[in-house]
């Protein structure tokens, strides 16, 4: 339930982003990234790790919940004081006034959100799938109605800035009426110790994470226009597009499953492997598929005016299949209690980033991409060594695992390669896309089956299933 209406949602998205392509320009979308960057820097001290550790507590308490919105209100109101009185600190600093009002409506979010937090965490803790379902169904038809409004009335960058607002009080209203605890509307900030110190080392990782999502829109604020913002934007969604599909429900319930296999059998070293294999299983093929059809795709769904940003999204798909790798390794880290052994791999990915950015950096998005993925692949040898010490993961069995992933995904992408040049230049784009769709999805299940990979076993049983359900009566 959670997968299907995660996908609906993501159609919802997919559809309101090429709408809003073709309504706004690349430099509304710039504008509106180089603020909401911010924002995404910001979450992080406002969550303060609250929402992980109400989902890895074995108990939780009115007592308890009474504190973590404690916690909340403190960081989310801090927040969202200084980001809104600060905005014209930004706007100087990316060269461009239109920043400070789309940053202070922002800003008003983190005034709604603890309300939203908390229940929200219940129910991820609780696996409560057709209730979180519910809700991204909901809160997807609003922001798709409000964003479409918004942008027809010209409200420009303004307009997902709006839509925001509108998503997150319609999320906290939603997540306290569908919630089947009562909640504490007083906090309390008697405890506050085991909260914060678990909260810290989340917020350290999260916020690294958060730096390594900002750094295309701060870089390239600083160093190009708006608009090539608003490019590389689109090229990073289009790559992204498998990845806003599978991992909402992954995130859903990576970090209680981990939690749970802990605490149930200890070692987490196996699990980890076999999910980790079923998520690149899909996520690496579908990125060799997106780095060919990149023309095809942006042409199809955003238009020509966008087809600068293609250059860029071979290099991402390589930096994005890289991270997948590691998908799991928070949650899992986090779910053996040692939320900061993620915080090293992190430090080092956006070190190296930066540090490849300013090498390489002549002006244009493919080399701006290019630094992204060299400084992705810097961070792997840390990844293994924290593995090996925290998760008991061996670096070897890793390695083997991964061979397999990607000589699947090598075969997916050479297939897609051959025949999207065997089919004339000038075809209409949904035919090639359609077309080498097709040839990629029987590469994929012969990849399954020849390499023996975890995702095979879950297509047979699905077969199986599929087959005693035509002949049940």
């Amino acid at each position: 339930m959670q997968f299907l209406v995660s996908n609906l949602a993501l159609v919802a998205n997919f559809v309101l982003s090429i709408v809003l392509a073709r309504l706004l320009t690349p430099q509304d979308i710039g504008i509106f990234s180089m603020s909401a960057v911010l924002m995404a820097v910001a979450h992080v001290f406002r969550d303060f790790g609250v929402t992980a550790f109400i989902k890895r507590e074995k108990e939780l308490t009115t007592e308890t919940l009474r504190n973590a919105l404690g916690v909340l209100l403190i960081t989310s109101w801090s927040v969202a004081t200084i980001m809104f009185f600060s905005a014209p600190y930004w706007a100087h600093f990316f060269h461009e006034a239109r920043v400070v009002p789309a940053v202070q409506v922002l800003a008003l979010g983190f005034v709604f959100i603890p309300l939203g937090a908390i229940p929200m965490a219940i129910l991820s803790r609780e696996m409560a799938v057709e209730k979180s379902a519910l809700i991204t169904a909901v809160t997807s038809a609003v922001y798709f109605g409000a964003s479409v409004m918004l942008a027809l009335a010209d409200f420009g960058p303004m307009t997902m800035a709006w839509a925001n607002l509108v998503n997150i009080i319609t999320t906290g209203a939603m997540a306290r009426w569908v919630v089947d605890r009562p909640l504490p509307w007083l906090p309390s900030f008697r405890q506050l110790h085991d909260i914060v110190h678990f909260g810290l080392g989340n917020l350290l990782t999260a916020l690294l994470k958060a730096a390594d999502n900002a750094l295309p829109d701060i870089l390239l604020g600083r160093w190009m226009t708006p608009a090539a913002v608003g490019l590389f934007s689109r090229a990073n969604s289009t790559v992204n597009m498998v990845g806003t599909a599978l991992l909402p429900t992954v995130n859903f319930f990576a970090l209680p499953y981990m939690a749970k296999v802990h605490h149930t059998h200890g070692p987490v070293a196996g699990e980890y492997l076999r999910a980790s294999s079923l998520i690149n299983a899909l996520m690496l093929p579908a990125l060799a598929a997106i780095a060919v059809l990149a023309h095809d795709i942006v042409s199809l769904l955003y238009g020509r005016a966008w087809l600068e940003a293609v250059p860029a999204i071979p290099w991402l798909c390589l930096s994005y299949a890289i991270s997948s790798l590691f998908t799991l390794s928070a949650p899992a880290l986090t779910g053996v209690g040692k939320p900061y052994a993620a915080i090293g791999p992190n430090a080092v990915l956006v070190a190296a980033k930066v540090v490849c950015a300013v090498w390489l950096m002549d002006g244009t998005l493919h080399t701006f991409a290019l630094a992204v993925a060299l400084g992705q692949l810097m961070s792997v040898p840390y990844y293994l060594w924290i593995h090996e010490r925290y998760l008991g993961l061996r670096w070897t069995a890793w390695i083997r695992s991964t061979m397999s992933l990607v000589a699947q995904a090598l075969l997916v992408g050479c297939v897609c390669l051959g025949i999207r040049q065997m089919l004339p230049q000038d075809m209409p784009p949904w035919i090639a896309i359609v077309v080498t769709g097709v040839c990629a999805m029987l590469a994929f299940l012969i990849g399954c089956l020849l390499l023996r990979l975890p995702m095979a076993d879950e297509l047979k049983r699905l077969q199986h299933a599929l087959m005693q359900r035509r002949r049940s009566p």
